[in-house]
């Protein structure tokens, strides 16, 4: 069975992004993978089961894009092999807002995002619709 795979954002200081992928569409629910926390603290991947990212009050209209399909049974070779295969963001900022690392450019929730999304093309994980 294949499954759909979205990028969806939610409303914050910075907007955050997040892959969701719809594992039950009569129930309108999936899974939600994305990295949480700070620059300032360093984030962690922290996948959870989540109803549709539209239906929450941080979403952000609009957002939602279908990126892909995944077949149901690469869902754990997804989380492993891409998500966990690609550091989370690390701390790049002290709390004045002074750079820990001047010669590299900030690498947020995004980034992260990005980079997970192109390991899952390139492995074949994730297939275009």
């Amino acid at each position: 069975m294949s499954l759909n795979v979205f990028t969806t954002e939610s409303i914050g200081v910075r907007n955050h992004i997040a892959i969701y992928i719809e594992t039950d569409p009569s129930t309108d629910s999936g899974w939600l993978h994305h990295v949480t926390g700070t620059i300032l603290n360093g984030m962690d991947y922290t996948p959870r089961p989540t109803c549709n990212p539209k239906g929450l009050p941080e979403y952000v209209p609009d957002s939602q894009k279908k990126i892909a399909t995944i077949n149901e049974g690469d869902r754990d070779r997804f989380r492993e092999e891409c998500c966990l295969a690609v550091p989370p963001p690390r701390p790049q900022v002290t709390l004045g807002g002074k750079r820990l690392y001047p010669d590299t450019p900030l690498y947020r929730c995004g980034h992260w995002l990005k980079d997970v999304e192109k390991l899952a093309f390139e492995k074949g994980i994730f297939k275009r619709f």
